[in-house]
């Protein structure tokens, strides 16, 4: 275990200097970035309760931070149609198109990575990454596209 957390310790900082950067200059807090994270790729749309439960934080936190998420137009809040009492945030498609900036941000630093590594060392870590894609929650990943995320928001 104490490889694997290393080589992702690696990866995070000596390849993540473009994604460090850009989210430093969102002035988004770690709240806002994981809630549209969830409403980006999780789920389309959900309560401020439910999406604080998702994001693991309290009701009046999560509520702040939807408020400057809609402020900034990264994401909506409106009233459930069955329930007026309860609100309804969803990511807009500039919400949507942040959260993938950043993840590509994160890949081109890994991409970074791999094109240090011999052609045998590529060949090995795809052998290795080929039986990790075997679970279904990594495979779902690898085989989700940009837009599938971006077409959900239109």
């Amino acid at each position: 275990m104490g490889q694997l957390h290393g080589f992702v310790k690696y990866l995070l900082h000596a390849h993540g200097d473009d994604y460090a950067k850009a989210v430093g200059e969102l002035e988004l807090s770690l709240t806002q970035l994981r809630a549209l994270h969830v409403l980006a790729y999780e789920v389309e749309q959900a309560s401020l309760k439910d999406l604080a439960e998702h994001v693991g934080v309290s009701l009046p936190a999560l509520s702040r931070s939807v408020e400057g998420l809609v402020q900034r137009r990264l994401a909506t809040r409106a009233e459930d149609a069955a329930d007026r009492r309860m609100k309804r945030v969803r990511a807009t498609p500039a919400g949507v198109e942040l959260v993938e900036r950043l993840a590509e941000l994160r890949l081109a630093g890994i991409d970074e990575f791999v094109e240090t590594l011999s052609h045998r060392e590529r060949g090995r870590l795809a052998a290795a990454m080929s039986l990790l894609a075997e679970r279904e929650e990594i495979r779902s990943r690898c085989l989700a596209t940009r837009t599938s995320a971006s077409k959900r928001k239109d």
